[in-house]
């Protein structure tokens, strides 16, 4: 038997209306990257988190890489890792 973990097209029903909308109004301003959605989503992550700033980045990659960057990681350095994750938090 198998048990989903997640169950997406019940998530999407549930919210249709207003992802249709935001992906609609994307399209129609042909902003893909940057522009005011993710201007708005940055400030929105930021202020539920309560940090002064919030980076959108295109991947999990991308945002650790980033994060050891802010902390001055580099080569030569050592970071350890969980084993139960992505193969890409290693890499």
């Amino acid at each position: 038997m198998k048990v989903p973990l997640i169950d997406l097209k019940a998530q999407y029903a549930a919210m249709k209306g207003e992802i249709d909308a935001a992906v609609g109004d994307v399209l129609e301003r042909q902003q893909f990257v940057l522009g005011s959605k993710v201007d708005e989503l940055e400030r929105e992550i930021a202020g539920y988190v309560g940090a002064k700033h919030a980076i959108g980045v295109a991947s999990g990659t991308d945002s650790i890489l980033l994060s050891l960057r802010a902390l001055g990681i580099g080569a030569g350095d050592e970071v350890i890792t969980t084993s139960f994750s992505f193969f890409a938090t290693a890499g």
